[in-house]
Parts: C-alpha cells; structure tokens; sequence
C-alpha cells in the first residue's frame, strides 16, 4: 500500500511537472494571470444576463438582483446579497433590466421595455434617448398596484394607578402617483381621556387630485378638508375648492410645491348660545405648501402648511401647520417625531359663552410603517 502511494504522489509530481514546463500550456496560463492582475475597478462592466437585473454605482460596486421602482429620485433595488437597498439616482452609473420595465419621462408619456443605462445614455429594447430624461421605473408592465403607496405612524400613551389616562394619536398618508396625475389622501386624529373625561378629540382628514400639465405645473380641479373638534365647537367642518399648483423644487433630495384656489367652506358648530346660528358658510382662499427633503439617508424631513382665509363665523384666518422628522429603522419601520401646530383667528363661543384658545400644539412620537 505505501509502494501504491508513492507511485501516485510520484504521478502527481510528474504530471504537474510536465505541465509547467509545456511551453505552450504556461503561456496560456501566465498570459491569464497578467489579464486578472492588470483589470482596474474601472474595466468592471455589467455582464449579459437574461435573469437578474444588474446595477452598477458610480463608485464601481456592481449589484445583482431585481429592479423595483424608481420614484423623486430614489432607485429601489432589491440585492441578493443586501436586500432592498435605496441609492440616489445620480449615483447610478450603469442599470441593465432583464426583464420588461415600465418608464416613465419628464414629458409626462409612459413606455414599457427592456432598459439599459450606460454612460448617461438610456436604451429601450435598443433605442436611444438621454437618462435625465427618465422620471420613473416600475418593474413590469404598467399595473395599478404600483402606483399606490401609503404610511400610518401611531402612537400611544396609558396610564394607570391615581390617575387613569389614555391618549393616542395616528397620522396616516395614501397617495397614488403616476406620471400624468397624483392622488392624495391624509389623516390626523387625536384621542385623550383622564379619568372618564374626554380631554382631546379631533379629527382631520384632507384630500386632493392633481393633474400635471408639465414637471412643474399641474391643475388642482378638487381639494377637501373635514375637520371635528369639539373641543373648538366645531362639530364638523368642510371645505370644498378647485386651483392650481406648481412645483418650485424637484431633485433627488428635495421636493417643494406650492397651491392654492378659492374654496366654499361650511360649519356646523357643536353648540352655541341662545339665538345665535347654529352653523356657517363662506367663500375662502386656501394656500397650501409642501417641503420634503433628505437631511441623511436614513432621515427625512417633511412638513406642510395651510392657509385658510374666510369671514369671522368660519374662523378668519386659520391655519394647519406640521413638521416631521421621519428616521428609518428598517425597510418598513420608521421613527416620526412630530410637531403639530394648528390656528383659528376667531373662535366661535360655545353654549356656555366660553370662548376656545386659538391655538393648539401637539408633539407626537409615532412608529411608522410603510405599506
């Protein structure tokens, strides 16, 4: 058996001593070498491949696994190795699709096919045109579940011992976006109660449809507000108007748009004194701004402010103002850290004759989740 052994190590030795000295077979394997030792991160490209997607950053890191959206300059891109991963647009430098994606351009018409991004030049299914022309990518065909997108942060405080306290409050935000139009819908509530007495209870759900007339401009033709308080008298409140709305900023950070209209408000009051009317209706203008920004890539900063101008019975002036300071905890899960600030210039007195507070603050700690 030890003679056997040697037998094959003295094989092994002879074989791999012939190779090595095969004029031919060492060529080829020093010329491999030199090839592998000599290839800069900058000779790295995109391989073919008709089952993964493929992107490469500008940094040279190559990723493989899926394409799912790209939306306000955000590329979602799920990776074999470190899952869904988020990388501005502008730091994109090659994106091969395998399969059919749907894009969206800045002219606001829509194309579905196979996409490659090279050297800031974008092909589909081979043809030409310039990548800052892209607006958004939806993987697949067009379908309605893509355009939808909505976020619901909660949060909550019980108490109990001496005193027994409940307080909540949810923020919850829907939209629909393609590349012609923009639905939005948004809710705010707030629930306190201290020993059997309700202390906090209001309700604000706001609602809008745009449709875009160019990247920067677009049509308003419906906004709504419903708005309960009864801690205000306001047992409820609805406004109704149509206008127009522009885009000041637009990149891969920072989304701002402006808008307003005139608007018909009606409000029925909770309760009122002895011959005074028990509701209101009024012509208003309402001016509404939008500020969403990324502070890092795991923190957003997003606020809003609105502006409502009536007669006296309707409020005057009030406004509705919120700040939010949005930190990623995971893919899904968020930390929102919320100020709320909302204004009525003329209170209505109740039954009583007590006139409410203009002002109310609200600071809210919520847990959000992206659906």
């Amino acid at each position: 058996m030890r003679q056997l052994g040697l037998k094959k190590g003295l094989l092994v030795s002879c074989t791999t001593t012939a190779l090595f000295f095969s004029p031919a077979l060492y060529s080829e394997i020093m010329a491999a070498e030199t090839i592998i030792n000599s290839t800069s991160p900058e000779q790295l490209a995109i391989p073919q491949d008709s089952k993964n997607d493929w992107l490469q950053l500008t940094s040279l890191e190559l990723l493989k696994g899926e394409i799912k959206t790209l939306y306000d300059g955000k590329l979602e891109f799920d990776s074999d190795e470190l899952n869904v991963v988020y990388i501005d647009w502008e730091d994109v430098k090659e994106l091969q699709s395998a399969g059919i994606v749907s894009i969206g351009f800045t002219d606001l018409s829509t194309q579905s096919g196979r996409l490659l991004v090279k050297n800031g030049i974008g092909y589909l299914d081979g043809e030409a045109f310039d990548k800052s022309q892209i607006l958004t990518i939806i993987a697949g065909l067009q379908s309605e579940e893509n355009y939808w997108s909505s976020k619901i942060s909660l949060g909550a405080n019980l108490r109990s011992g001496n005193t027994k306290q409940i307080d909540y409050s949810a923020i919850a935000k829907t939209v629909r976006r393609t590349t012609e139009s923009r639905f939005n819908l948004d809710y705010i509530g707030n629930y306190s109660k201290s020993d059997s007495e309700e202390k906090i209870n209001n309700n604000r759900m706001n609602t809008n449809f745009d449709w875009f007339i160019s990247k920067q401009f677009y049509l308003r033709p419906v906004f709504a507000e419903i708005y309960t308080d009864k801690f205000l008298n306001i047992d409820y409140k609805l406004t109704l108007g149509s206008g127009l709305g522009y885009t000041i900023i637009d990149n891969n950070k920072t989304e701002w748009n402006i808008s307003g209209g005139p608007a018909y408000t009606y409000t029925k009051f909770d309760n009122v004194e002895a011959g005074e009317d028990t509701d209101s209706s009024s012509v208003t203008l309402v001016i509404e701004t939008v500020y969403d920004t990324e502070i890092t890539s795991d923190i957003d900063f997003v606020s809003s402010y609105r502006v409502q101008y009536g007669d006296d019975k309707s409020g005057g002036y009030t406004h509705h103002a919120i700040a939010t300071i949005e930190v990623e905890l995971t893919d899904i899960f968020d930390l929102d850290l919320s100020f709320i600030w909302d204004h009525i210039n003329k209170p209505q007195a109740g039954s009583d004759g007590e006139i409410p507070k203009q002002d109310d603050y609200q600071f809210v700690v919520g847990f959000g989740i992206d659906i």
